[in-house]
C-alpha cells in the first residue's frame, strides 16, 4: 500500500467514477483500475462496487476511505512543514536564560535573515530545560551563566549530557537595583547591605535547588527576603515597586534609565556562555548566532 494508491482511492470517491479520477489524476483508466484492485487485493476488502453509472463506496471502503483522508491530510500537513527547507526556509532554535543580551543576539541574527519564510523559535526558560533542550535538540544552541556555586555540578551534568560549553564572557557580579533605590548610588554592596530588601529571582521549577540558580546561589541562599518569579517583566516591576534587587546576570545597559548596577563585596564572578551537543556540527545559523553573541555580550555591565 502506497500514498499513491491513497491517494487514488479517495479522488475515486469523491469523483465518482473511474475516468473522472483517472483524468483528474492525469493516468490511464487502465492504470487507475489497475491500481486499485491492486489495493483491495492486498488489504482482502471490496472498495469500491462497479455499476454502469459508476462506483458505489461499500461499507468497509467508507471505514477505510476515512483513515485514508486522514492519512493524506497528515502527509500534506508534514510537506507544509518541512518540505519548505527545499525551498530556502530558516529553522533555527534557541534556549537561554533569562538574558536580554540573547534577545538582542536574536534580533540581530532575524534582521540579517530577511528571507520570505522563516521558522525560529527563542525559549527563555529554567536553567534545566536549556540543558534538556540542548541534549535532546529542541534548540540548536544553549546559553548560560556560571558561578563558583553552580559551575561543579553543571559541569558534570554537561559530560552526562553530552554537551560542549564555550565562554563568551567572564563577567563580575552586580546587583541590579532600581534607580530610586536607597542603595543606588553605593559604590558597592554586600549581601548583608541587602538583608532589608527582598531578592528577586528566577523560579526554576522542580529543578529549583542552588545549583540551577540563575545568577548568584549564594544570594538567594543568604537573603532573609526571597521572591520568585517566572518572567523578566515581572521581575523589573517587583524590583521597582518593592526596593528589591536582582543577583541574576544582565538588564542590559538599553535599561539604564530604570536600573543600576552596584558591584558586589566580596568580589565574585559569572561565566557566560553557550552549550552545544559534542556530535553535532554547528550549521551556519548556530555559527551566526555565536557570532552575534559575542557582539551582544558588550551590552552586559
Amino acid at each position: 500500500m502506497t500514498l499513491q494508491q491513497l491517494k487514488y482511492a479517495v479522488t475515486v470517491s469523491a469523483c465518482g467514477t473511474i475516468s473522472a479520477a483517472a483524468e483528474k489524476l492525469f493516468i490511464s483508466q487502465p492504470s487507475l483500475t489497475t491500481a486499485i484492485r491492486d489495493l483491495e487485493q492486498e488489504l482482502g476488502i471490496t472498495i469500491f462496487s462497479r455499476t454502469n453509472r459508476g462506483v458505489i463506496v461499500s461499507r468497509e471502503g467508507e471505514e477505510f476511505l476515512g483513515y485514508a483522508r486522514q492519512i493524506l491530510s497528515q502527509t500534506q500537513l508534514l510537506q507544509e512543514r518541512f518540505g519548505a527547507r527545499s525551498e530556502g526556509e530558516l529553522r533555527f532554535s534557541v534556549s537561554s536564560q533569562h538574558f536580554n543580551f540573547t534577545v538582542l543576539a536574536f534580533s540581530r541574527l532575524v534582521r540579517a535573515y530577511p528571507g520570505p519564510r522563516y521558522s525560529l523559535c527563542f525559549r527563555e526558560t529554567t536553567t534545566y530545560e536549556v540543558l534538556s533542550d540542548v541534549s535532546q535538540m529542541r534548540s540548536e544552541i544553549g546559553v548560560l551563566a556560571l558561578n563558583d556555586g553552580t559551575r561543579p555540578y553543571l559541569q558534570r551534568l554537561f559530560q552526562k549530557l553530552n554537551l560542549s560549553f564555550t565562554e563568551l564572557a567572564r563577567v563580575p557580579a552586580q546587583l541590579y537595583l532600581s534607580v530610586d533605590h536607597p542603595l543606588a548610588s553605593r559604590s558597592s554592596v554586600t549581601l548583608a547591605d541587602m538583608a532589608p530588601y527582598p531578592c528577586i529571582s528566577f523560579e526554576q521549577g522542580d529543578h529549583n535547588g542552588q545549583f540551577f540558580f540563575e545568577g548568584l546561589s549564594a544570594a538567594a541562599a543568604q537573603s532573609p527576603k526571597n521572591i520568585c518569579v517566572r518572567e523578566r517583566a515581572t521581575e523589573y516591576q517587583l524590583i521597582q515597586s518593592l526596593h528589591g534587587y536582582s543577583p541574576d546576570v544582565g538588564i542590559a545597559s538599553l535599561y539604564r534609565d530604570q536600573f543600576v548596577s552596584v558591584p558586589l563585596e566580596p568580589r565574585q564572578y559569572h561565566t557566560i556562555g553557550y552549550l552545544l551537543r559534542r556530535d553535532l556540527t554547528p550549521s551556519r545559523l548556530t555559527q551566526d548566532y555565536i557570532q552575534s553573541l559575542r557582539c551582544a555580550c558588550a551590552d552586559i555591565d
